[in-house]
């Protein structure tokens, strides 16, 4: 690993210990506040949601490994649309209530949520959040979280497609956190695509940066998202 992958990665992990996302265009706060960075701080704090990271142990590839498997089982009960609860907050309402997909436009967020098991017999719960913007046509913001039997955050995706990248009709970005059972980052990717998966330049794009929460563990998320399980 270069010097400065190494960098970006160890920055990269030190961002993920507070579990949030940087703005391209910084407020006028946020500017205060980094305004005595250096130049090289303040470029790999931009380039923290595009760093990429693959496995460098067998327990970091092990860890990789579980995830797929319940990604895989997760998309097979997707397919069949069954043993999904669907959950979503509604325009100017903050209850969380059962989703009524007659009543799509008025949802602001959407829960998707699957628990059940892996091959090995552990308990495992899937949510994928969906927080749309107001309009429907400049951004929308999908977060996919796995927690394990224990509890734990092991996966975390971050999705968002927007229509004002200014490189594509419609931009697409997607970031996977790969998490260990200590919560040790096993691998991190990112792509930024248009509508037809052609790779986009990110140097060319603008891509929404905002603030958002991983929450660690399952009870974490429970507590700010109570979902009626």
């Amino acid at each position: 690993m270069n010097f400065i992958k190494q960098i970006s990665v160890l920055f990269l992990i030190s961002c993920l210990s507070i579990g949030v996302s940087y703005a391209q265009e910084p407020t006028e706060s946020d500017y205060t506040e980094t305004t005595t960075e250096s130049a090289a701080e303040s470029e790999e704090e931009y380039d923290a949601e595009t760093a990429i990271l693959d496995p460098e142990t067998d327990n970091a590839q092990q860890s990789v490994d579980i995830v797929n498997n319940i990604i895989d089982i997760v998309s097979e009960f997707e397919d069949s649309d069954s043993l999904i609860f669907r959950f979503a907050i509604y325009n100017n309402d903050s209850a969380i209530a059962e989703y009524d997909e007659s009543d799509q436009n008025s949802v602001s967020q959407k829960f998707d949520v699957i628990k059940a098991k892996d091959n090995e017999d552990y308990d495992f719960t899937f949510i994928r959040q969906t927080l749309y913007n107001e309009n429907r046509q400049a951004w929308d913001f999908i977060y996919e979280r796995v927690y394990n039997h224990e509890g734990n955050l092991i996966f975390f995706v971050r999705r968002y497609n927007t229509y004002n990248s200014g490189c594509a009709e419609v931009a697409f970005e997607r970031s996977e956190y790969y998490y260990d059972e200590r919560g040790v980052l096993s691998k991190k990717t990112y792509e930024l695509f248009d509508s037809n998966n052609n790779a986009l330049d990110y140097d060319n794009c603008w891509m929404e940066r905002e603030n958002y929460n991983q929450y660690k563990t399952y009870s974490e998320f429970i507590s700010k998202y109570p979902l009626p399980l």
